[in-house]
């Protein structure tokens, strides 16, 4: 629940230091004045603040990762309780922080924002290194298993099960183990086949159904892609990151990782090599054919009574006419970039764009922050019966009801107010405002790949109208606002050969 919380509390050998009585006492005031309720308490009695060896910290560590834990607060009386270094107490909030968990302090004392600001980097930068160096150690420790013939983790693929290997080491009183390929009796010898099949290129669907071998189609070709893997090898950073750059899913095949004769062989290296090479020559015609057909206009780009232009080997063709496609497609961008920054376009977008919203007169929002403060009301007086009554058990599902209700309110207010802003800022707007963002979107579109640029040009233009026989076009733009579409065709006429 949002209104839950625990206190943490510490004391020192320092004769002046606060007591834990009455840290509990004005934390209980804190928590009273924020409307949580406190369901959980830490201390360390007379534990020095210098690191965070200390009995109850740890407790509230282990709680503040844990999966069912139901606060998301954290009470204490100053920075100093959570650690006396700074370092301590501002790691110990980032980390809250990125958890959903908010720290309250009875007593703040003032940090200039700079200083804050410089710190939150340097907790972040720290984070990004360790993430780093946790991800280096990982891949270092999978690949010594690797030189050592064993698995770096992952299920066993189709034809093998995993043998599990006690290494003798223990961790946390659980014996540390590792795994081993070896061949699986029930299918090792159809996926042998089956592969070997591969090779000589035979139908992989029909040797499939005809050895009982139930996999779906990508399952098929992801057996393939591990042909080494078949091979008795153990192949290792194949595939892209998640924002790795490159095409595909997997990385080229100079960039593999293999430690030979890990594990039983199901079939021969030349085998294996024979499905990679026919696999590579597919996926290289595959990616030509996606260049040759690549055409920009494709689905817009029609003649005059409504036929389509269509592409073929770098061309686009209607009945007879030829015509290269970078021509036409430069001659429609070149027209495009000239055509936005025109004095009519620019008086309809900015006609369009006052119109688009009008701001509210934030009647809407006034009664949105009002359901806001009685929902706020509500919850306090359930508080306060809370606090008079044996059983709260009640009381307590109203107020995570009401904190349900309360947080779509503040939703639908935020979006609201949201819309609010730009609708005052489109009613707002000028002719130098527009000027100044079509400017800045015809120097985007030189710098838009090609996949881009074509999603943009379908939703810039309705359609490019050209003529097969005088070679002469007009272009259609599609300008969408309040649901109203407009259609302002502009002529041009792309540069062919002599």
């Amino acid at each position: 629940m949002r209104n839950q919380a625990v206190l943490y509390l510490r004391s020192s050998k320092d004769r002046s230091a606060v007591s834990l009585a009455a840290q509990r006492r004005e934390l209980l005031e804190l928590a009273k004045a924020k409307s949580l309720i406190v369901t959980g308490e830490y201390e360390d009695a007379v534990e020095s603040g210098k690191d965070t060896d200390r009995p109850g910290f740890q407790n509230l560590l282990r709680d503040l990762k844990a999966k069912g834990r139901n606060w998301t607060a954290i009470l204490a009386y100053d920075t100093s309780r959570i650690g006396r270094r700074r370092y301590i107490a501002e790691a110990f909030r980032h980390e809250c922080k990125k958890l959903g968990v908010d720290i309250l302090f009875a007593r703040v004392p003032e940090v200039d924002p700079i200083s804050q600001v410089i710190l939150d980097s340097v907790l972040q930068a720290m984070d990004e290194v360790h993430s780093l160096m946790s991800r280096e150690k990982g891949l270092a420790g999978m690949a010594e298993n690797v030189r050592q013939g064993f698995r770096a983790g992952g299920r066993a693929p189709y034809g093998y099960k995993l043998q599990i290997i006690e290494t003798g080491a223990m961790r946390e009183g659980v014996p540390v183990t590792k795994s081993k390929l070896i061949p699986d009796d029930a299918t090792a010898g159809k996926i042998a086949a089956w592969l070997k099949g591969r090779a000589i290129g035979k139908n992989g669907a029909k040797m499939a159904d005809d050895l009982g071998i139930e996999l779906a189609k990508s399952s098929l070709a992801h057996l393939e892609w591990t042909a080494l893997t078949y091979a008795g090898h153990t192949v290792w950073n194949m595939h892209r990151g998640k924002d790795e750059p490159g095409d595909g899913k997997r990385r080229p095949r100079g960039d593999w990782i293999i430690q030979r004769d890990t594990h039983h062989a199901l079939i021969e290296e030349s085998e294996a090599e024979a499905i990679l090479a026919r696999l590579e020559r597919a996926k290289t015609s595959r990616a030509t054919r996606a260049r040759l057909s690549d055409y920009l206009l494709s689905g817009i780009l029609v003649t005059p009574d409504g036929s389509a232009w269509h592409g073929n080997a770098g061309n686009y063709w209607a009945g007879r006419a030829n015509i290269r496609a970078s021509m036409i497609e430069d001659s429609v961008i070149a027209h495009l970039v000239d055509d936005l920054q025109s004095d009519e376009i620019v008086q309809l977008l900015l006609e369009r764009a006052r119109r688009a919203q009008a701001p509210s007169d934030g009647a809407e929002l006034e009664t949105l922050r009002g359901q806001v403060k009685d929902v706020d009301k509500a919850i306090n007086r359930l508080m306060i019966l809370i606090e008079q009554t044996d059983a709260p058990e009640p009381l307590l599902r109203r107020i995570e009801q009401r904190e349900t209700e309360r947080a779509e309110l503040m939703d639908r207010l935020e979006r609201l107010a949201d819309e609010t802003r730009k609708a005052k800022a489109l009613a707002a707007i000028t002719e130098n405002d527009v000027r100044r963002m079509v400017s800045a979107l015809a120097i985007d579109m030189e710098t838009l790949n090609r996949e881009h640029l074509k999603d943009f040009l379908r939703g810039a233009l309705e359609r490019v109208e050209l003529d097969p026989t005088t070679r002469t076009g007009s272009i259609h733009y599609r300008i969408v606002a309040s649901g109203v579409k407009l259609a302002s065709p502009r002529g041009f006429e792309p540069r062919l050969p002599p």
